[in-house]
């Protein structure tokens, strides 16, 4: 159950001047002609996939039209006088669409379909494991690593040309995708610069806001995290407090960590030292608001030196220009045409933002 308090990530250069969203609508007219008709399409398609998403349940598709029918009579109010849903961003509306399923009695309507993909991914996990244990060099070991991350966030139902993929190819998997993103040089390319870095020192603790369920987490993050907890770093995973599409979600988490457990020696033996918990992080949507995080979290944030934010939702649509007292590291690949192309990319391009920590004067 989401608590009620919450706080401003502590992390965070100036939590005064903060905005999560990176597009504010009310004030971009081609953003909000491309969005408004969107979202409308996204919370569409729900619909028609909700039944084979809740087979068992015979309410499913009208509970569903019911909520598309709020979400749809929101979008024509705002069409009309853009004024009355404040503040207008990508970040807003997903939250409301979730909040109006909610109401609707879809407690996490995407359960069934993370809990196919997830179990399908964990049957590759050794692989992935091995493939990667074998790379003995430093640098190609975690470019490798940093690759089938960022592969991995194309698992995102939310996403409309990648919910295509997935529902016409059923052997679409992590080897796929990372044939489908951007081939280094990537749009944003810090990677070389980062992997520098962790060769000088390891981090003491870093705090990884995940995003996708299946690949996403099992087969990117999981070893990505993996290798971090090897060269000596904690690590703190944390996952939604309430279900929005398919990602996941801090029940999920938990569960999603005893099996890992049971299946890899360096994730049990952190866990059962603490080096590795998973968290929820106070959200409701798919994007990332910084002022409105668990109280937990931002304990555990206090005595962390490294911030992954992984995902379109939470580096992109929010907090693409917010800065940190640490060493971040901004991850996503572009799923959405118009999005890259306003950033000046093209579609998959892939972003691996690296922003040290400022250097503070004495």
């Amino acid at each position: 159950m989401m608590k009620d308090k919450k706080i401003i990530c502590p992390l965070l250069l100036d939590q005064e001047t903060y905005s999560p969203d990176t597009i504010d609508l009310l004030n971009n007219v081609d953003a909000i002609n491309y969005w408004l008709p969107c979202l409308e399409e996204m919370a569409r398609k729900f619909v028609s996939k909700v039944s084979l998403l809740n087979p068992h349940d015979k309410t499913a598709t009208e509970r569903a039209n019911y909520s598309w029918q709020k979400f749809h009579d929101l979008i024509e109010k705002i069409k009309y006088n853009p004024d009355l849903f404040k503040p207008l961003s990508i970040r807003t509306l997903l939250e409301f669409n979730e909040e109006s399923l909610r109401n609707s009695n879809f407690h996490d309507a995407w359960f069934l379909q993370k809990e196919k993909e997830t179990t399908a991914a964990f049957a590759q996990y050794e692989d992935r494991i091995n493939c990667v244990d074998s790379i003995e060099d430093f640098y190609l070991k975690w470019e490798e690593l940093a690759k089938g991350l960022v592969a991995g966030n194309l698992f995102d139902w939310g996403a409309k040309a990648i919910a295509d993929i997935l529902e016409e190819c059923n052997g679409f998997g992590l080897k796929q995708a990372m044939q489908k993103i951007q081939q280094r040089p990537w749009f944003h390319d810090d990677l070389d610069k980062w992997i520098n870095r962790l060769e000088d020192a390891s981090y003491r603790k870093a705090v990884i806001f995940i995003d996708n369920a299946g690949v996403d987490f099992v087969l990117g993050v999981l070893p990505f995290i993996r290798q971090l907890l090897k060269q000596g770093t904690d690590v703190v995973l944390t996952a939604n407090s309430s279900p929005a599409l398919n990602d996941v979600t801090c029940n999920d988490l938990k569960l999603y960590l005893k099996i890992a457990e049971q299946k890899c020696s360096v994730i049990k033996n952190a866990i059962v030292n603490n080096r590795l918990i998973g968290i929820e992080n106070g959200q409701k949507g798919p994007c990332l608001d910084l002022r409105n995080l668990d109280s937990d979290l931002c304990q555990q944030m206090q005595s962390a030196d490294l911030l992954i934010l992984e995902g379109m939702g939470r580096a992109v649509h929010t907090n693409l220009n917010a800065k940190f007292k640490v060493d971040c590291l901004k991850l996503a690949v572009l799923k959405n045409e118009w999005l890259a192309k306003n950033l000046g990319a093209q579609q998959f391009s892939v972003i691996f933002q690296y922003d040290p920590a400022p250097e503070i004067s004495i």
